[in-house]
Order: structure tokens, then C-alpha cells, then sequence
């Protein structure tokens, strides 16, 4: 099959996977600050497992969040993962007022030819009262030209149970597009359940000292609801290349505070490059 030809056969294959009862849960950081056609490290478990095959390289991420940062801020969700090669295991803790704690383990593997790649990840809920079972991730992305990027996500498959709500299935398709020699980059998705659109997310991500030890990236997202009106901000700053360290912080729609704040370390090493 041509590469043309596999995304939309691939995404009609994800369609009738949407589906699912209204839940909410708390949400891996990566994905509040990620879109799923940019990201290639070991987040990609997270936000797309398929981007874990865009890059033949091995990393390992950490990521420290603190909720209602200053005087009575306190750590909220700890992440951890690795991959290599297309294989991906990751782990979060939510720390919950009172003393509960939640455990997600998750699994990735993704695989992939010329523009086309194609991943799976299976998450285990665990820890939290009324969390159950697994759920799994599929999504694609594909290189529709050097400079775009398309993708889908089917999340939450399998309907799995984290605090007693049953998980909704999300379909997200994005786009990202590169300009400037990569220098700006801009991202969109929107989130579709079986009520339709849910939301929108738009963002922007600008790239200094691009070919230096020590580049620096600026990124801004702003998420909507079905209507375009805001539901949250994050803002980014990070550094560095193979070894990344960065801090990200997200507001509510009203932008009137600060909720969380991440920081978070990323180190990568470049295998054999698949294109």
C-alpha cells in the first residue's frame, strides 16, 4: 500500500473506536503541553506512541509537577520512561489529597517505513480507589512533506476505569508544519468523541541558537473548547539538545493563575536515523 493510500485507510480503521461514557482522570503532563505530530522521544508514549519510530534513538525522560506552585504548592504527578528503538516503558504517580496515590504503567512499541509510522501502548491503572484494568493507545503520523507532519490518536481503547470513571475514547487528529528551517514550528489537533468535536488545541513553538550546544525553545499552547473559547494555557522554556531540560506551566481558562508547573528532563541518543 502507498504511503498516501495507508493514512486515510489507517484512520478509518481508528474511527469506529470512538466511543466511550464521560470520565475524567488525570492526564499525563506531556500531553497539556505536547501535540501528537511533534514529539519523537520517550514522551511520545504519552501523547502518540507512533512518533516513537519517527527517530531511531534511544532516551529517558523525567518529569516533576507541582500543583498550585508557591507557599502551598505540592508534588502532584512524578513521570518516568524510557525507549530505544521503537520500544517504549513509562510510569506515573498521581499524588492525590489524603494520602492516595495512583499508578500508571504503560508499554509502547511503534514501528515504521519511510514516512509512515505506526504505534501502540497499553496502560495499567493501578494504586487509586476504583482504578482498574488497561486501556490502550493507537496512533499514526505521517510525513506528507519534509516541513508537514499528520497524525491520529485513538486513546483510552478498551474503556479502562481510573477512579471509578470509565475513560472516554478520544480520536485526535493533528497537523504540524515546520518553517524557517525549523526555527518556528506550529502545531494544531482537535479532540472528537462520539458527541463530535470536544475541543481544539493551537500551538507554537520558536527555536534560538538553533545549531548550538545549548539551543533555546519557546513554546505557547492554547486549548479551546468546541466553540474556540479558551480552556487553558501552557507556556514552555527549555534548553539544550540531546540532553534537554525544561519547565512548562499551565493556567485555567481564565489565566488568572497558575495550576501546575513541570519540570522536566529529557536525554537522547541518536541511533541509525530511519530516513
Amino acid at each position: 500500500m502507498a504511503g498516501g493510500q495507508a493514512v486515510p485507510a489507517i484512520a478509518l480503521l481508528l474511527l469506529p473506536l470512538v466511543s466511550g461514557a464521560a470520565a475524567q482522570a488525570v492526564p499525563n503532563r506531556t500531553t497539556l503541553y505536547l501535540h501528537p505530530t511533534d514529539v519523537t522521544d520517550a514522551r511520545a508514549l504519552w501523547v502518540n506512541p507512533a512518533g516513537l519510530a519517527r527517530m531511531m534513538e534511544a532516551s529517558v525522560h523525567l518529569d516533576l509537577t507541582v500543583g498550585d506552585p508557591g507557599a502551598s504548592g505540592r508534588l502532584r504527578q512524578m513521570t518516568a520512561g524510557v525507549s530505544s528503538r521503537g520500544f517504549s516503558f513509562g510510569y506515573q504517580r498521581d499524588l492525590f489529597d489524603g494520602g492516595v496515590r495512583g499508578h500508571t504503567y504503560r508499554l509502547g512499541f511503534a514501528a515504521g517505513k519511510q514516512r509512515l509510522a505506526a504505534g501502540a501502548a497499553t496502560a495499567l491503572y493501578r494504586g487509586a480507589p476504583g482504578s482498574s484494568g488497561k486501556g490502550w493507545d493507537f496512533g499514526i503520523v505521517y510525513d506528507l512533506a519534509p516541513t508537514l507532519t499528520l497524525g491520529v490518536v485513538a486513546a483510552n481503547v478498551g474503556h479502562p476505569v481510573v477512579r471509578d470513571s470509565v475513560l472516554r475514547v478520544v480520536y485526535t487528529p493533528g497537523a504540524t508544519l515546520r518553517l524557517f528551517d525549523r526555527r518556528a514550528v506550529l502545531s494544531a489537533d482537535a479532540r472528537v468523541t462520539t458527541d463530535g468535536v470536544a475541543g481544539y488545541a493551537f500551538g507554537v513553538v520558536g527555536v534560538w541558537r538553533e545549531g548550538t550546544r545549548l539551543p533555546l525553545r519557546i513554546l505557547v499552547r492554547l486549548d479551546t473548547d468546541r466553540s474556540l473559547r479558551r480552556a487553558g494555557f501552557a507556556f514552555g522554556l527549555s534548553m539544550g539538545k540531546q540532553d534537554l531540560l525544561g519547565a512548562a506551566a499551565t493556567t485555567p481558562g481564565n489565566l488568572g493563575r497558575v495550576d501546575a508547573v513541570s519540570l522536566y528532563g529529557v536525554s537522547t541518543r541518536s541511533l541509525t536515523r530511519r530516513r
